[in-house]
């Protein structure tokens, strides 16, 4: 949730003691400073605050101001300290202590940021903004029920506050409470309809739900209220992946245009060409996720097993927690680099400085991606690769990691405007990043019945692949379906509406909700064969099952964001669980479930085939991306030459 910077009322704070009666060139300084700060010239505006420092070492006001402008310089160590002497010398400055929690939430120190607000709501507690704020702050601590009510605190203090209406909402559809969450959407837009921040929860909670029809009719009215919204851009195109209506070449259209849009709007730099090609390559990875995510099970491999002799590896983290995923991945890394903080033209100015040879992201477009900084093109060649199998859109990224599989050779360069970089052997590389059980035997021959499993996110589990599965269980008349993961019980009932349409009980269903990290690979050992989602196939949670001696169906789509089951179950020899399509679907299972003892045994062989597959061989999937990139600078360097 973005935070708002009343520096307005910031600028009227009381004065302390020491301003008492500030001379009149001190009051002109910073009035001038602010005028330079409302016509964009924030280093014209620092300059100011800092002559009227000179001038009043003691003035409480010029430190807030001085605090402001290293804020928007994204100097944020810089605005905390001037923030933190704001407050000493005028400790009742709610302002400061509203700007400092600001600050510090962006930095990551979410219990630092709560004591500020905390002070901001002491000497103002009718101030909505500092109840937003201190929401915002609980939300990333283990005090969820007490940010839901800082943010109802908010709403109730100022029922306008749109931001705080959004951010409730979230928290309540994180929670399960899809009623609650729908009464403040509502609420919200019935008093303004046309407010963003709503209806980007509100498009997001449609595609959470499997309506990805619905959350592209609500992306679209935002962009058409806003077309130059580059965030309402990304999760508009991440949902279209979800849509199994669209086909690739017209998802395609859309990430063009919005490539196009990006690159209207954003100047690349001048950035030297590739000339040496026998330099050690300086290799940056930008991504939210070095993190305990899914994307973590497949980078760490690569980060782990460069040839520092031939790679220099740079992260670029964009987000502003850690954990110990992120400690350890720190450790693996030549140089990391903390970008939370920073604008995407202060990123890209540090890849140039930097020296990156090769920038590759790993984000597309989901949640957090700075595809901004690749479209000033900082670095002589760029890449996408791994979370997000479909085009980026952006002609300024040269290449797209893949394999032949998920972008078969000849057809897949219509799919997208980067050029495929197809690996010789699958796109992913595998580590689990939690300890792993052995499986265990075969359900079906202690139960006596089949059981489906579904691990995937709900957002994947749409109405026709709902439908395919129903017919999957009332063909197998001994079988259940569970799925893992259910976000809440509208959810659920949903799911059982469409299985009552085929006469399917509800004692067929174990519909589960979200479990522990520690239960989910133990969940796995209660599941016989497990599903894979389409059009938007799973990656991670087929890597998990097959680890776990659980067979994975799936269905050959005509998209790479399709066919990454293909690539998946191929690496480990399993061609025979890839329906060819959605009407073989069901057909296809019904000859794999003819015969237990041959699916048992296929479930005491599949740990070891997944890890001596290419799927978990660390080093050679590393030498192979090595080789694209060498590949790809020699190229680039003949060119230049």
């Amino acid at each position: 949730m973005k935070f708002l910077f009343r520096r307005r009322s910031n600028a009227s704070e009381p004065a302390s003691p020491a301003d008492a009666s500030p001379p009149p060139a001190i009051d002109d300084l910073i009035v001038d400073g602010n005028r330079l700060e409302d016509t964009g010239d924030v280093d014209g505006a620092r300059k100011r605050y800092e002559e009227a420092l000179a001038k009043a070492p003691n003035s409480s006001r010029a430190f807030l101001n001085l605090g402001n402008a290293f804020r928007l310089l994204g100097r944020l160590d810089e605005a905390v300290d001037r923030y933190r002497r704001a407050i000493a010398l005028q400790p009742d400055s709610a302002g400061a202590h509203l700007n400092l929690g600001n600050v510090l939430v962006t930095l990551g120190d979410a219990s630092a940021a709560a004591d500020s607000y905390r002070g901001a709501i002491k000497l103002r507690p009718d101030w909505a903004e500092a109840w937003f704020g201190l929401g915002c702050a609980l939300e990333r601590l283990p005090s969820a029920h007490d940010a839901v009510e800082a943010h109802e605190k908010a709403l109730a203090l100022d029922p306008a506050h749109a931001m705080a209406a959004a951010a409730l909402a979230a928290l309540l559809v994180q929670q399960g409470d899809i009623d609650a969450a729908r009464t403040v959407i509502d609420a919200a837009l019935q008093r303004d309809p046309d407010n963003r921040h709503v209806l980007l929860v509100e498009a997001d909670l449609a595609r959470q739900m499997g309506d990805a029809g619905a959350a592209i009719a609500a992306y679209r009215k935002m962009l058409a209220l806003d077309p130059n919204d580059t965030a309402t851009w990304s999760a508009y195109l991440f949902s279209l992946n979800f849509d199994e209506r669209l086909d690739a070449q017209a998802i395609l259209a859309e990430h063009r245009r919005y490539g196009e849009l990006l690159a209207a709007q954003i100047p690349r730099i001048r950035v030297r060409s590739a000339q040496n090609p026998d330099k050690r390559l300086r290799v940056g990875y930008l991504s939210p996720d070095f993190r305990r995510h899914s994307v973590s099970c497949f980078i760490e491999p690569l980060l782990r097993h460069h040839d520092r002799s031939a790679v220099e590896v740079h992260c670029y983290y964009n987000h502003a927690t850690r954990d110990d995923i992120t400690r350890r991945f720190m450790g693996l890394a030549d140089v990391w680099h903390d970008i939370a903080a920073l604008d995407d033209a202060s990123i890209a100015q540090g890849i140039v400085d930097d020296g990156i040879d090769i920038l590759v992201d790993l984000s597309g477009h989901t949640t957090g991606n700075r595809l901004g900084v690749f479209a000033r093109k900082p670095a002589p060649l760029q890449y996408t690769w791994l979370g997000y199998l479909c085009t980026t859109g952006l002609a300024a990224i040269d290449y797209r990691l893949c394999d032949a599989q998920t972008d078969p050779t000849g057809i897949a360069e219509q799919w997208q405007v980067e050029t495929p970089a197809r690996l010789p052997k699958a796109q992913w590389c595998y580590q689990p990043q939690t300890s792993v059980p052995d499986p265990c035997d075969l359900p079906r021959l202690r139960l006596g019945y089949w059981t489906f499993g579904s691990f995937n996110q709900a957002a994947k589990l749409n109405a026709d692949l709902l439908r395919h599965w129903a017919k999957l269980v009332d063909a197998i008349p001994e079988s259940r379906l569970r799925i893992v993961g259910v976000p809440n019980p509208s959810f659920a009932e949903n799911i059982r509406a469409i299985f009552a349409e085929r006469g399917i009980a509800s004692d067929r269903l174990d519909l589960i909700g979200r479990i522990p990290i520690e239960d989910y690979f133990p969940a796995y050992r209660d599941v016989d064969i497990a599903l894979d989602s389409f059009p938007y196939n799973g990656a991670t949670t087929t890597c998990d099952a097959l680890l776990m001696g659980v067979p994975v169906a799936t269905v050959a789509g005509d998209r790479s964001i399709s066919r990454g089951g293909v690539s998946l179950l191929s690496s480990v020899g399993l061609e025979q669980w890839i329906a060819s399509s959605r009407e073989d679907f069901v057909p296809m299972l019904m000859r794999r479930t003819q015969d237990p003892d041959d699916v048992a045994a296929l479930r005491s062989a599949l740990p070891e085939k997944m890890r001596s597959s290419a799927l978990m061989d660390g080093t050679r999937f590393t030498r192979d991306i090595e080789k694209i990139y060498r590949s790809a600078w020699d190229a680039a360097c003949r060119r230049t030459s």
